[in-house]
């Protein structure tokens, strides 16, 4: 989080070998898993910095099903992310910006009608249009959401 890698990396993923690819969703993973010890904190450190401050984040790894080598990896990482909520409602109410930023949920107004070019709206598209691993992996992370 310091070095803000973890955006570049999630764009990223698909271009990195097999094994880094692995990594890369370690890396993830016990991201979303680490909480500080000796502290009541029910969610990771990781979940405030996404939510407030990188978004994008989630929505790169959800836009991981682009490629079908990042499906795997990018699917596993969403689906441990989203055993926290808050990161469930970054991917319903995500909208394309003008700046080409994800809007984080502080600036969600649930009353306005999403417009479906959102990256919920995508999975649809990649359960019924991608190839079969890419199909299956993304209707089992929209299952869980």
């Amino acid at each position: 989080m310091k070095e803000d890698i973890l955006l570049p990396l999630a764009r990223n993923i698909h271009k990195l070998p097999f094994e880094s690819r692995k990594d890369a969703q370690v890396v993830f993973s016990n991201a979303f898993r680490y909480r500080i010890p000796n502290q009541n904190s029910q969610e990771p450190v990781i979940l405030p910095y996404i939510i407030s401050q990188c978004p994008d984040i989630i929505i790169a790894l959800c836009n991981g099903y682009d490629h079908r080598e990042s499906a795997m990896p990018c699917g596993n990482i969403l689906r441990e992310a989203l055993k926290h909520d808050s990161i469930a409602a970054l991917i319903v109410y995500d909208e394309p910006q003008p700046n080409g930023r994800s809007r984080g949920l502080q600036n969600v107004n649930p009353e306005v009608p999403a417009s479906g070019r959102g990256v919920f709206w995508k999975f649809f598209d990649w359960i019924d249009k991608s190839a079969f691993e890419v199909s299956a992996d993304a209707f089992n992370t929209f299952r869980v959401s």
